[in-house]
Formats: structure tokens, C-alpha cells, sequence
């Protein structure tokens, strides 16, 4: 307890400089930057995972995806490693809440400090590459992923020199608008967009989403093996008249979904709303309850728009 409380009191000094680096991004012409790393080092990683959402707020299912991959995924790519926490500003689907960038980025912080923590603890099981890992928590203006890998790759100066392969860990969701053309309509096939992501070697590391009786919402995305159907149809050419060529399928990998990914970040929310402690406890890593509550996140609105800022 005194441990965490110690925690929230370091993170509440941190609000300004936090602040400070997030305005600096905004009103600059830079399309990516780091602005901070949980757990430092001066490794220049080959292969970089990338955790890119809305944190909000970070949930035991972003916990998961993390997780699995660098227990089960890393010891097919080439190390060293790094993970970057990606936030992009602009995003393509949700309209922007400039309140709560601030406490986002807040988040995203105590978030890699529980991830980095459980990391070490697992040490035994995992390489000492993957236990002591650094976490990078990164700010984009794109609001696509293949506009995000290239804001990475051309950040001046790049702050990974090394020019690491992207392995950026999805929901299956995700992976049904990453492939929809409707969010490329400015090219010529649609999906043509994506050729620069898949030739620059890439990859999609893409985790189930499993049907679950307490979020309806799940239910949308159709069982595991129609989940599965999808990305062969992708390899199959289903969608290469809309510019997907069926070869950058091999850059997509599927993965089983472990416990917790089904957890939405609005049903945190509604927890947080009405002061559940022990739901949002539950549903979220230590140091992001204690934060959520410390902070009275989304006490006005279970959306999110009016947190703390």
C-alpha cells in the first residue's frame, strides 16, 4: 500500500511535465515522439512491438496482449526488443477529447510501470532481454498504422536508429479496419495504401476475439473460426480487387486469445462512473485502478471526454 501510494504521489508530480511534453508535440510539425521510457536502456532494438490504442483507459486485456506476445511471438524475431505504448492524437474512428490527453499519457505511464514490473517477476520463465525490456510510451498525430510505421521509421532524429522490424499487437477488430477500404479512399485500389507498411517488412500480430456472454458487443466479430476465415480469405486473394495483395497475408499472424482480452475499456468506464473500485480492480492493472480512482477519472462521463486534465 505505502508502495503504491508512494507511486501515485510520483505520477501526480509527473501532470506537468507530461503536460508540458504533450503541448510541445502538438504545436510542433513532428508526426511521432517518444516522450518517455519506463524502465531506460540504450538498446537499439531489431524488432520493435507496438501497443497502439486509445488507453482509456489501459485494461487487463492490453496487459494480455503484451504479454502473450513477448512470452510467445519474440522467440521468432529477432532480438533485441522493445515495446512501444502508442497514442495517436488524431484518431481515424473517435473524435478527440483534448481534456484527457494529458491523463492518457498518465495512464499509459503507470500502465508500463505494472507491465514492466510483472515482466521482471516472471524472469524465470522469460530471457532477460524480454524481463528487462524497455517500454516506450510514444505520441503520433496519424491515424492510420501504416501512416503511424512511417512516422516512426522517418522521426528526425530517429529515436530507433537501428530501423527495427514493426510488430504491432491487434485485436481482431482491429485487424477488420485495418483492411477496410473505406479508410483509404484517396488511393487507387484502397488497399494499395498498405503496401509501403507490408514492404517494409511489418507484421500484424493478431489476437482472437472470442465471444463474451458479459459484452454484447463481442459477438459482432463472429466466432473463432470465422475469425480465422478471415485472414485466409485475405492470403486467398478475397480482397485483392480492393488493392490487398494476397502475399502480405504472410505478415499477419493469428493468435489464441489468452484471459481477459474481451475486457472493454467501456465497461471500465461505467465501473469507474459509479465507483465499482473492485470491478475496475479487476479489470485493470494495479497502479491504473489506483490512478483511475486517485484521479476521478470518468466520474462526470463513461465516455472518457471529461477526465481530469
Amino acid at each position: 500500500m505505502a508502495d503504491m501510494t508512494s507511486r501515485i504521489a510520483s505520477l501526480r508530480r509527473l501532470l506537468p511535465d507530461l503536460e508540458s511534453a504533450l503541448h510541445s508535440f502538438s504545436s510542433s510539425s513532428a508526426k511521432f515522439r517518444v516522450v518517455r521510457t519506463v524502465n531506460p536502456t540504450t538498446t537499439q532494438p531489431k524488432t520493435l512491438y507496438i501497443l497502439d490504442s486509445s488507453f482509456n483507459p489501459p485494461s487487463i486485456a492490453h496487459l494480455t496482449l503484451a504479454t502473450s506476445a513477448l512470452k510467445q511471438h519474440a522467440l521468432s524475431e529477432n532480438s533485441p526488443y522493445r515495446l512501444l505504448l502508442l497514442f495517436s492524437t488524431h484518431n481515424a474512428d473517435k473524435a478527440p477529447s483534448p481534456a484527457s490527453f494529458v491523463q492518457r499519457i498518465a495512464l499509459m505511464t503507470v500502465f508500463a510501470e505494472d507491465l514492466s514490473r510483472s515482466l521482471k517477476s516472471a524472469t524465470p520463465s522469460l530471457g532477460a532481454d524480454i524481463a528487462d525490456i524497455s517500454i516506450d510510451i510514444g505520441l503520433t498525430k496519424e491515424p492510420y498504422y501504416s501512416d503511424k510505421s512511417a512516422a516512426i521509421a522517418e522521426s528526425t532524429p530517429p529515436f530507433y536508429s537501428s530501423s527495427p522490424t514493426h510488430v504491432h499487437l491487434v485485436g481482431y477488430d482491429t485487424l477488420i479496419r485495418f483492411c477496410n477500404p473505406k479508410y483509404y479512399s484517396k488511393f487507387d485500389p484502397p488497399l494499395s495504401a498498405l503496401k509501403p507498411f507490408f514492404k517494409a517488412g511489418h507484421t500484424l500480430r493478431v489476437t482472437q476475439r472470442p465471444s463474451d456472454p458479459s459484452d454484447a458487443s463481442s459477438n459482432e466479430f463472429g466466432s473463432i473460426e470465422e475469425q480465422q476465415k478471415y485472414l485466409q480469405d485475405l492470403r486467398d486473394g478475397e480482397l485483392q480487387r480492393e488493392g490487398f495483395e494476397p502475399a502480405w497475408g504472410s505478415n499477419i499472424d493469428m493468435a489464441q486469445a489468452e484471459e481477459g482480452v474481451g475486457v472493454s475499456s467501456t465497461r471500465i468506464r461505467n465501473a469507474a462512473k459509479e465507483r465499482r473500485w473492485d470491478e475496475v480492480g479487476q479489470l485493470c492493472t494495479e497502479g491504473v485502478a489506483a490512478w483511475i480512482k486517485n484521479q476521478e477519472l470518468y466520474s462526470q462521463d463513461a465516455t472518457g471526454k471529461k477526465m481530469m486534465g
